[in-house]
């Protein structure tokens, strides 16, 4: 083979080498781009994950997270007693606009609402804003009694129970009644507690004890 072959056949393997390299060049520089920005790019993806947005809800600050576990909460219930109002419906029931807890009478209420965690009232505290002119937030018994005798309300709204007690709203209710036999005294609390403690509730002079949204707000309309 001659010298100007063998020539030709070097520059022409040098060529290909050349342009092997050139097509690795820039999966080559993205590889060493990611790998030099995957530490801020992961710490900026995990700072967003773990921002906590907020919202205005009744008066408390509340995660969209809190926000749409109340939603969901308060829909859910809304749901049941639609099904219920329908089978009434159907069955032309007298007592339809009791249940749908239609307010009948004028005149905004002032709410003393007793709750350790009052933020697990915002959804029903806007809600019931049309009716309400003003609630005062306790999260004590004590609390709650200072309020009482500093202030006139028309209904009470407690929960059931608090580090004080498990059976502190009915605690509550008890030292109310020392005082005031007339007020209406609501117990808003879990589903275990309305069942198995609505008895001792009631015979404290609770006047009505429900885990339901839906029901405290038909309530609150009543009056």
């Amino acid at each position: 083979m001659s010298n100007f072959v063998r020539k030709g056949l070097e520059v022409d393997s040098f060529s290909k080498l050349i342009s092997s390299i050139s097509g690795l060049a820039w999966p080559l520089i993205i590889a060493v781009l990611v790998y030099k920005l995957y530490e801020p790019i992961k710490g900026l993806i995990d700072s967003a994950q773990g921002r906590k947005f907020t919202i205005k809800v009744g008066g408390n600050e509340l995660t969209m997270e809190e926000a749409s576990e109340q939603q969901r909460v308060i829909i859910a219930d809304l749901a049941k007693k639609i099904a219920v109002l329908e089978k009434k419906i159907s069955q032309s029931d007298a007592s339809i606009m009791d249940d749908l807890g239609v307010n009948t009478k004028k005149g905004k209420k002032r709410i003393l609402w007793v709750d350790d965690i009052p933020r697990n009232n915002s959804t029903l505290m806007e809600n019931l804003k049309d009716q309400v002119k003003s609630v005062d937030v306790a999260i004590s018994t004590d609390q709650g009694i200072k309020l009482f005798l500093e202030n006139k309300y028309d209904l009470i709204i407690s929960d059931m129970g608090r580090p004080e007690g498990d059976h502190a709203g009915i605690d509550l209710t008890k030292r109310v009644r020392e005082l005031n036999s007339e007020i209406p005294i609501f117990i808003y609390c879990g589903s275990w507690a309305a069942r198995n403690l609505r008895e001792e509730s009631l015979n404290a002079g609770v006047n009505e004890i429900t885990a339901s949204g839906s029901t405290l707000v038909g309530l609150v309309s009543s009056l």
